[in-house]
Formats: structure tokens, sequence, C-alpha cells
């Protein structure tokens, strides 16, 4: 398939990139990306003192058994779900003639993508593509989204120094990383349905202790970054918005959608960072749960069979959790937002931000914890079968080697590694088998492997 030049400087970057060793990765910082902000964690699990919400598994994704798949449902509608994928910006900087800049600490030309990047995610997008789907959900992290910096003072996107700048900085990255990513999905004729994450504005923390210009920017311009994003990701090319169902005022007036997938299916992407008090919090705005109820309750008056929440980070809760701050949702199951999911109906909850796989099954709904880091040779998905009374899902997981002899250049400290493989097609680490019972809720029938539900 046709694939979007990688630029003349990039042979350079390929040559150094053959000469890499391919390992198991190394335990990276805490964030989701390599360059992030964070202290390193001391095991490959939250960064923070691990507590009731923090499951340690001394097997990361890539060590997980097989199990056998998921049964084949006859004239299922078919779907994919990959929150944080890519939390990456992976772009070429030299494409479509624009200036090349040269990193002053290496003297390499700056470049966010290789001849391996590209080749393992086809490979990777191209498996998504292969299930019979068109429709792929992404719970959030599309990118890695630390824009408006520059630590390496390349100047790829302009100055940084004044918040002014900053912001067109942040624009100009957008420019580049978003198309990037859609790009790859619409060159395997996939359709996207992403929801805002962290990543999406500017990853967490947005306080610190000790005052940071660059946190503070992100802070304040919240509301103008998530707008960015719609215009990228909710938007048409004639400026209209994809999704008409929406709440019609408040900030996630056009980061909130539903959508019909299918007769059977409904999705509803909620945004869950809510800028409020001086800082940002996890929580869905007041106009944002109303708009929910109204969806909830007209899925009901419709009989929809199956009704999917997605949004990025998981309810509080034991789950496993792989190189992530493991933010959650306030409130957890005491917060409006669960008890307006339980009350309307709510069959399946989409999440993220954990970069591993754990089901739990509460007040009738099945929480699904998903994701992982292509990054870090750990790429994995959801494969989703759905007709009216059964749903079946299966997790595929990739086993991919890396090399960090050379990194990619990014915003923020350099880290990404410089080589990623993904020689071999994934296997099924968990199977998932649900039906409804007579009451008209959730039953499992039966699971397997990581998607095995926990109480």
């Amino acid at each position: 398939m046709t694939r979007r030049p990688l630029g003349p400087v990039l042979a350079a970057l390929v040559a150094g990139a053959l000469g890499c060793s391919s390992v198991t990765p190394p335990a990276p910082s805490a964030s989701a990306t390599p360059t992030g902000d964070h202290p390193a964690p001391t095991v490959d699990a939250s960064p923070r003192t691990p507590g009731p919400d923090v499951e340690l598994d001394a097997r990361g994704p890539r060590e997980r058994p097989p199990v056998p798949p998921a049964p084949e449902l006859a004239d299922a509608y078919r779907f994919v779900s990959a929150p944080d994928f890519l939390n990456q910006d992976v772009a070429d900087l030299t494409a479509g003639g624009r200036r090349t800049h040269v990193v002053k600490g290496t003297g390499e030309v700056a470049n966010s993508t290789n001849a391996s990047y590209e080749t393992a995610l086809d490979r990777v997008i191209d498996e998504m593509a292969s299930h019979g789907t068109r429709d792929v959900l992404v719970p959030g992290d599309l990118v890695e989204g630390r824009w408006g910096r520059d630590d390496a003072r390349t100047g790829v996107f302009g100055p940084v120094r004044t918040e002014a700048q900053r912001m067109r900085a942040w624009r100009r990255a957008a420019d580049v990383y978003y198309p990037a990513w859609f790009e790859r999905f619409d060159d395997h004729d996939l359709r996207t349905y992403p929801a805002v994450g962290d990543h999406e504005v500017g990853d967490d923390p947005w306080r610190t202790s000790r005052r940071n210009p660059w946190v503070d920017f992100k802070r304040r311009h919240v509301p103008q970054i998530k707008e960015i994003f719609a215009d990228h990701a909710l938007t048409r090319a004639d400026g209209r918005p994809r999704f008409t169902d929406r709440p019609r005022r408040g900030p996630a007036r056009r980061t909130a959608y539903a959508v019909r997938l299918d007769a059977d299916v409904l999705l509803v992407t909620l945004d869950v960072f809510e800028r409020r008090g001086g800082d940002v919090h996890i929580s869905v705005d007041p106009a944002q749960l109303r708009w929910l109820e109204g969806v909830l309750r007209r899925a009901r008056r419709a009989d929809v069979p199956w009704v999917m929440v997605q949004a990025h980070t998981p309810m509080p809760g034991p789950v496993r959790v792989r190189n992530s701050t493991h933010l959650v949702y306030e409130g957890g199951l005491r917060s409006d937002l669960w008890r307006t999911m339980v009350d309307g109906g709510v069959d399946v909850y989409l999440s993220g931000e954990v970069h591993d796989q754990t089901v739990r099954q509460r007040d009738g709904i099945l929480e699904v914890s998903h994701g992982s880091l292509f990054y870090r040779g750990e790429a994995s998905y959801v494969v989703g079968q759905a007709t009216r009374d059964e749903l079946v899902l299966e997790n595929r997981q990739f086993r991919g080697t890396v090399g960090y002899d050379e990194r990619l250049w990014t915003t923020s400290r350099q880290g990404a590694p410089g080589e990623i493989t993904y020689p071999l097609r994934s296997i099924v680490t968990g199977t998932l088998v649900a039906s409804r019972s007579r009451s008209g809720g959730l039953r499992v029938e039966d699971a397997d492997g990581v998607l095995a539900p926990r109480g």
C-alpha cells in the first residue's frame, strides 16, 4: 500500500537503527513514554507506592501465556478497541519540504519516525484490519502530546519562551502528529473513534509543588488544547462535527459524542478531563452528565442491545498497571457518572491509561481496562463481536522487540527507542463470552486469561 515518504535524511537514521540490538525493553520512566517527567518506578506498575488499586504482576503482557481463541459469532458486528495507541509522537518531520533541524547535543537531524517504526506500525494496524471490521475505538492517548516545549532546543516547532509562543508551537506539533496518526488508519481503510486522554491535554501532572512554566501553561490552556484535538480528531474536512449527538453546551461539547456503530451497538465517548478550581480533575462536567442521561434514556426506549461507554481512565479498583501514573475516575463507584451508567443500563465501560488488561464486573457493568505500549514491543488490542444476544471479546497481544542504541526525537527529553520490530502475529491472551440474562442484564458465560473478570 502507499505510505508517506520518509524523507531523504532517514537513510542515515535507518542505517543506525539496523545496528541496534534487539532487546526486551528496559523499564523506562513511569510515564507512558521513556521521555516522561516522572521519576522512574521501582516496579513495572504505578510510580506511587503500590496500593489497593494496583495489582503487581511479575509477568508483563509479553510473558503471559496464550489461551484458546474466542468463538466466532455468525453475522456479528465486529470492532477493535485499542486505547493508548500510540501514546507516542510518531511522524516524519522532514516530509513535505519541511526545514530540517539538528539536535545540538547529538548533531543528528531531529525526526520522530524511521523505516523501522513505519514497518512495525503497518504490521500491527494491518492485523487490526484483518478481523473483518472497519471500526477502531481509541479510549485516549493517541499521541505523546508534551508540546509547547523543546528540551533539545531544536526549534522544530518554533520558539517556546513565552506562552504565546508555546501555543503556536503546540498547534504546529498538532498539525504534524495528529494527521500522521489518522493517516495510518485511513491507509488501512479503518475508521477511528477517539476519546480524550491525558496525553491529549499535555499529560499529567497539571500542577506541581514548584513553579513550572510549561505545566502552568498546559493547565491554563486546557480549553484551547481540547479545541485543537477536536479540530483534528472530531471534525470533518468541511468544518462540521463528525458526530451530531454530542453535548450542546459545556466544556465537552466538542469532545464527547454518541454514535450508533451498528444496529446492536451504541458507543458513548466521554471527556473525563475537567478544568475547575484552578486544576484538572478526572471527572465529567454537569452539562456532559445531563447529556449522557438523555443518551441513555433514548437507548433504552430504542431497545439498543449493547450500550458501551468509553473514557480514558478506569474506575478505582485493583487492576494490572504497566508503566502508568494510574489516573482513576474521581469518586469511582460513588460518583454521579457511575450511578448514571448503572441506572442508564450501560453494559460495558472501556478504559485505557493502565497499559495492561483487567476486567471487573460490578453493578451489572463490565469494566474493561486495557491497552498497551507500542514503543515497548507490547502492542495489544481487543477484538469485539456483537449480536443482539451475545458479546465476545478477545485480547490480542504482540511480542515485539526494541533497540535503544538510537533514539527518536521528541519535544520532551529524548528517549523513544530508535528501532522497533513486530515480526510475528499476535497471540490470544484473554477471552470473554457474555450474553443477556432473562432479566435483561449481562451474564458472563465463559472467560479465560487476562479477560477473566475479577469481582
